[in-house]
């Protein structure tokens, strides 16, 4: 049980997190910024590219890890951007209009994003195929988390930029500060997560 509510609490979290940077309009996470771009120039919600994105992934991250492809990860892909359009559209009957408003969204949304995936990481089910990406890179070239998702966060920002999507100083934040943030929520939901097995086996 404790499995199911790390997964899905960890996913609904994260995705009022990419939400609330969303509507902040400060500048979204460098993979955030590709999904908006593509809605504005292409269509479609930034929710159902996360999911057509993830696919895609998906069979890169197959690919660069030499395996089959983690069909279940685009059950995870799909809850996520079905969370992010829930989100959108609740976030449509606030209005965050001043900067101090934007600035105090934008930092909550952004510790949610990091929570949310050390979280749900933690059911080991497969996850998104942006973050497994960052597990692939971090295993296949032998390098710490936090730099993987560097990697991860530049090339999708370059992206991002391509498609004129809503890039600025918070993208830049994200960007350079995600991945540690991620690595040090990880380390504190695996504490949580695993305290009660420790401790049983203590006694």
């Amino acid at each position: 049980m404790k499995r199911y509510l790390f997964y899905f609490i960890g996913l609904f979290i994260s995705a009022v997190g990419i939400t609330g940077v969303i509507v902040a309009e400060l500048g979204t996470g460098a993979w955030d910024s590709v999904f908006v771009g593509l809605t504005n120039k292409v269509g479609l919600s930034p929710g159902s590219w996360n999911i057509i994105t993830g696919g895609l992934l998906m069979l890169f991250n197959a690919s660069l890890a030499k395996k089959k492809p983690e069909f279940l990860s685009f059950l995870t892909v799909f809850i996520l951007g079905v969370f992010i359009d829930i989100n959108l559209f609740l976030y449509s009957f606030i209005d965050i209009v001043t900067l101090p408003e934007k600035m105090l969204l934008f930092a909550i949304s952004f510790v949610c994003m990091a929570l949310g995936v050390g979280s749900y990481l933690q059911a080991k089910f497969p996850p998104t195929p942006i973050d497994s990406l960052m597990m692939v890179v971090h295993k296949r070239f032998n390098i710490s988390m936090a730099f993987s998702r560097l990697i991860c966060e530049i090339t999708a920002l370059t992206t991002g930029l391509f498609l004129a999507g809503p890039v600025s100083y918070g993208t830049v934040v994200i960007v350079l500060a995600i991945g540690p943030c991620i690595q040090y929520a990880y380390r504190k939901m695996d504490v949580l997560y695993n305290r009660p097995k420790k401790e049983a086996a203590v006694v």
